[in-house]
């Protein structure tokens, strides 16, 4: 993954991101690959916000700078999420990297995320407290 992610990056190249996400899943993310990953999150020349968020929940990935890039995905839908529905999957996921990561910089983007009020966040939320 290591070399499809760096050269999707750097070459800004939204298929070459989908196979690197795709092999993903077949191998362990390795730390080294933290910084490519945090830089992908940012860009807004491809549309996998969603994919790269779950990837940080289902491979269990915790690392502080990965905070600042799903906050920005969660507080602007319009630019990183225009094809969430009222259900707001990329959002929900957005949560659930942030419980992944349980740091305190993410418990107070978490905090921020609940003020919004939103329905998706709160009910998200409310599967933890069980």
């Amino acid at each position: 993954m290591n070399y499809t992610l760096r050269k999707a990056v750097e070459t800004k190249n939204e298929q070459a991101l989908i196979e690197s996400l795709d092999l993903s899943r077949q191998k362990t993310v390795d730390p080294t690959q933290y910084e490519l990953i945090e830089e992908a999150l940012l860009g807004t020349w491809h549309s996998q916000h969603e994919d790269l968020v779950n990837m940080i929940y289902l491979e269990n990935l915790k690392d502080d700078r990965f905070i600042n890039p799903i906050l920005k995905i969660a507080l602007d839908g319009d630019v990183f999420r225009p094809y969430d529905d009222e259900l707001e999957s990329t959002l929900r996921k957005c949560v659930h990297a942030l419980k992944t990561i349980d740091s305190v910089k993410a418990n107070l983007a978490l905090i921020k995320l609940e003020s919004l009020n939103n329905d998706n966040v709160k009910t998200t939320l409310d599967m933890y407290k069980k």
